[in-house]
């Protein structure tokens, strides 16, 4: 089979394997105009991976095996292949956690819910995760698997040079001063994810002058915590824990007044064996806003959530970004690495590289046909070979998307497909193409994962216990 037939037969197995909702791209820096960036003028051939000392696309047999997008480095992901294990053996404890920090491809939860569902039916739901508290006022929070809402005057800082710290592990923080205002988080009967909790967690910033918070569960009365220090101790990120009955259920914060309340997010758990995706993406930021953000919270934070597996997945906004070095995202790979390390040690990490990114040739001034086609910009090429480089060399996971979903110059095409499989903006997927995306990863992953129990002779899921 030519590069050429392997192409276009991926291509259309990720359109009809089987059978939403776009962001906006805002960042921390301004998206060019006319996003005249150079682009790739040559097709990369079907399942080409990035590189790892140049950058530049090199040919793999991708037609059978889809592994092939994914470097595992020996090692690098036993931690928590060794967690599902047990959870598939539904050992007590066995609490299989995977954090995504990421941009606006996780912020909309369509392309981690996906992997939520799938991992929970074949190795237990063990929650839906840490979401925002409530509603924050954006119009760019979407989260699946889970209701939530919000009354009365409530703000949000995002993270990012506009608003102030902290940000915690979401990227954003939750704030109000007013008496009587109200949050709320609901499990979601009608989702395939999310339908049950048992440990509910309240997570807010205590800080000398802050308020208190009443706090209640379904109809119960009324508990209240306050987020106040004594004068003299330092701010810090706490949590309040709740355990009630394994089912259905909805949490009320409401200000109780006494200063502002900062509030972190909320978390819907079950004791039980399974997996949790906590889906930590922010709109329009890139690798280096995480690392900006102050990691005395969110490394207290992430040692609280206790990953098994974290996922950086970062690239589109990098490859708008005129100001980009690549050098500086290399460097901020390794330290946020490093961080992840430090907070978690242990944990398995994996890099996500980005998908796909079409611009117009000419620009928006294009006049040919030839100028005014979709094209994959070059520095997107560059972006993966750097992520892919910082894979090998920190001895963590890489999985790269953009070959895994045809290669380069395929956005225009998805935009215009029946069904849609992106969006016009040329960036964002439709929910159809964040679950073929979603789809690829998994499979490789677990493919991965069976590799590894095979070699390592592990068992798998303990057989059904003999009817009665």
């Amino acid at each position: 089979m030519s590069s050429t037939d392997a192409r276009v037969r991926l291509a259309l197995v990720l359109m009809l394997a089987a059978c939403g909702h776009g962001g906006g791209a805002d960042g921390e820096h301004p998206t060019p105009p006319d996003r005249d960036r150079a682009v790739a003028r040559m097709p990369a051939a079907a399942g080409t991976a990035p590189d790892a000392d140049a950058g530049t696309p090199a040919p793999v047999d991708a037609a059978l095996d889809p592994t092939v997008f994914l470097d595992v480095p020996p090692g690098s992901l036993d931690a928590w292949f060794s967690a599902l294990a047990a959870a598939e053996r539904q050992e007590p404890g066995a609490r299989v956690l995977v954090t995504v920090f990421g941009d606006s491809h996780t912020a909309s939860d369509l392309l981690t819910s996906p992997l939520r569902t799938a991992w929970q039916a074949r190795f237990g739901d063990a929650g839906r995760g840490l979401v925002a508290a409530g509603k924050p006022p954006t119009k760019h929070y979407t989260q699946r698997d889970v209701h939530y809402g919000a009354t009365g005057a409530w703000h949000v800082a995002i993270g990012g040079p506009r608003d102030s710290e902290p940000f915690g592990i979401a990227g954003e923080r939750i704030y109000g001063s007013k008496r009587g205002a109200q949050l709320w988080v609901e499990t979601c009967a009608e989702c395939k994810a999310g339908t049950a909790t048992a440990d509910l967690e309240v997570w807010y910033q205590a800080a000398p002058g802050h308020g208190s918070i009443k706090v209640r569960v379904d109809e119960a009365p009324w508990q209240t915590l306050s987020t106040a220090l004594p004068k003299g101790i330092s701010p810090h990120p706490d949590r309040l824990v709740l355990t009630v009955p394994d089912g259905p259920h909805r949490l009320t914060l409401e200000h109780a007044g006494g200063g502002v309340v900062d509030l972190f997010g909320v978390v819907l758990e079950r004791p039980r064996p399974g997996v949790i995706v906590d889906a930590l993406g922010v709109v329009g930021r890139r690798l280096g806003s995480l690392r900006s953000w102050d990691w005395h919270v969110i490394g207290a934070q992430l040692a609280m959530r206790a990953p098994r597996l974290v996922v950086l997945q970062y690239g589109t906004n990098e490859a708008d970004d005129p100001d980009l070095v690549l050098d500086d995202l290399a460097h901020y790979y390794d330290d946020v690495i490093a961080r992840i390390r430090a907070a978690v040690p242990g944990t398995a990490i994996a890099i996500l590289g980005p998908p796909d990114l079409g611009v117009r040739a000419g620009g928006s001034r294009c006049a040919s046909a030839e100028d005014c086609a979709w094209r994959t910009p070059t520095m997107l090429l560059q972006i993966i070979g750097v992520e892919h480089a910082a894979a090998v060399r920190n001895r963590v996971a890489f999985f790269d998307t953009f070959a895994a979903m045809g290669g380069a110059d395929q956005m225009d095409a998805w935009a215009t497909a029946d069904p849609r499989i992106a969006y016009g903006d040329h960036t964002h997927f439709t929910a159809l193409g964040y679950q073929r995306w979603a789809d690829a990863l998994s499979t490789a992953l677990l493919a991965a994962y069976a590799t590894w129990r095979s070699a390592h002779d592990v068992p798998g899921a303990l057989p059904a216990p003999p009817a009665r």
